[in-house]
């Protein structure tokens, strides 16, 4: 495993999506329960509508990529196995504006509170130095024994 934590880093190492799922791109800052992740609009985002803008529902989709993005990359600093997490419950989102293919979102996230597996997330969608989105999810990473 390769164990280089420099930052900017490709999501592609730290969660196990691929592309055409994959939704993040980089992971640009990391401070213990929180960090912020890249996200590049392209043309082949299957999230992307006939007039251009960015599915709401994949805003949902990046905050739990991001999530896991910083899962992800707190275990590579550990010398741990990547995990696999589950999203469990979608709260309180809000979609404020409608982002564009071409556009980067900057998605910040922030562990709250952690529990048997389960991590509350909050989120925050930024795509133009505007935000687009807020939101928070759970997510459930099983132990080795739940696998």
């Amino acid at each position: 495993m390769d164990r280089d934590t420099k930052l900017p880093m490709s999501t592609e190492r730290l969660v196990p999506h691929r592309h055409p799922f994959l939704l993040v791109d980089r992971l640009i800052e990391f401070s213990g329960e929180s960090g912020v992740v890249e996200s590049y609009l392209s043309h082949d985002n299957l999230f992307i509508s006939e007039d251009g803008h960015l599915k709401e529902i994949a805003m949902i989709e990046i905050l739990a990529q991001s999530a896991a993005a910083v899962k992800g990359y707190s275990d590579l600093q550990q010398g741990k196995e990547i995990s696999m997490g589950f999203l469990v419950d979608i709260r309180g989102f809000n979609f404020m504006k409608l982002c564009n293919e071409g556009d980067t979102i900057q998605t910040t996230i922030k562990i709250t509170k952690s529990f048997s597996g389960f991590s509350l997330i909050n989120g925050t969608l930024v795509c133009r130095g505007e935000e687009v989105a807020t939101g928070s999810i759970k997510l459930w990473v099983p132990d080795e024994g739940q696998k």
